[in-house]
């Protein structure tokens, strides 16, 4: 069997051996790389070139983005099922062979596997909670953000699914909540995936310094589920989920503003998360946007 898998990547010279040659080191060898190059600026087309495997495909794209970076890599796959792997992350020895294995003895209908996942920082590591799919699958995967690092797609699904290329943040959610809305989801037990958690990493640096621009698209990806994918989620969510969704990550946003001392980003996503939703924690929270810009109540981070 083989497996497919995609590796975008935007300048990441000083990360992406790692990750490369942790798909080098698998047990199963029956796979292919696909590693699309987002129009990277530094020396990430060098490092790709050192590599002779024949296994492995590197393609340059204009800067485009994660999301159509990734549709680039599903377009071009020959794999029957195509997992990802995010250029900062990595594989353990085993991860494609426990997958298919699983695939062996369970037999999938198409649809999502999701492995087991490791996070790294630094020198200290946690397993990362599994979906627990007796309850509502989909609320987990919304609450348990899988990465795409350890999730796996029959190639049939994703010809009809793809990244909206729209939106660079929890635009992986939004594809896997549309997946798991009409095709079935495994959870594996085994912890495959690591995750590494660094400085230059997507969330690492957007909680350092809150851009509004984000947090809009973060929120936008959020609303279109709720109001152009209705009928997907219909009996399977309740029914104000995607509300209650939008309302938490305003608490997020708001929160790390203010701790941040952003006074004028929280500001603005105050108002952006009361005309959303009144309600008494956010009327509280305005004066301590103030109190935190006076180093009053800033948390350790």
């Amino acid at each position: 069997m083989l497996i497919t898998v995609v590796l975008p990547t935007f300048n990441r010279a000083n990360l992406i051996s790692l990750c490369v040659d942790s798909v080098l080191l698998q047990t199963y060898q029956n796979w292919e790389l696909i590693i699309v190059d987002d129009g990277s600026e530094d020396e990430t087309a060098t490092v790709i070139k050192r590599y002779t495997d024949a296994r492995i495909r590197y393609i340059y794209q204009e800067n485009a983005e994660r999301s159509a970076t990734r549709n680039n890599g599903i377009e071009h796959a020959k794999g029957e099922w195509i997992c990802f792997l995010d250029s900062d992350d990595e594989y353990q020895p085993e991860h494609l062979q426990e997958l298919v294995k699983f695939i062996e003895v369970h037999k999938p209908l198409p649809g999502l596997i999701a492995t087991g996942l490791i996070t790294r920082e630094g020198q200290k590591t946690k397993h990362k909670a599994f979906l627990e799919l007796q309850k509502n699958f989909l609320e987990e995967i919304g609450s348990k953000f899988l990465i795409p690092s350890q999730v796996c797609v029959h190639r049939s699904v994703l010809e009809k699914n793809r990244f909206d290329v729209r939106y660079r943040l929890w635009e992986d959610t939004h594809l896997w909540l549309r997946i798991a809305a009409k095709y079935p989801v495994y959870q594996m037990e085994e912890f495959t995936a690591i995750q590494n958690i660094h400085d230059e990493g997507t969330v690492v640096q957007g909680m350092k310094k809150i851009r509004l621009k984000e947090v809009e698209q973060y929120i936008s990806a959020i609303q279109d589920l709720r109001d152009k994918h209705t009928a997907l989620f219909d009996g399977k969510l309740p029914v104000n989920y995607f509300n209650d969704y939008i309302d938490s990550k305003y608490r997020m946003y708001l929160y790390q503003a203010r701790q941040n001392k952003q006074l004028l980003i929280a500001i603005r996503i105050w108002f952006n998360a009361i005309n959303h939703k009144t309600s008494c924690y956010i009327l509280s929270e305005f004066p301590k946007i103030f109190l935190n810009k006076l180093n009053i109540g800033i948390h350790a981070q």
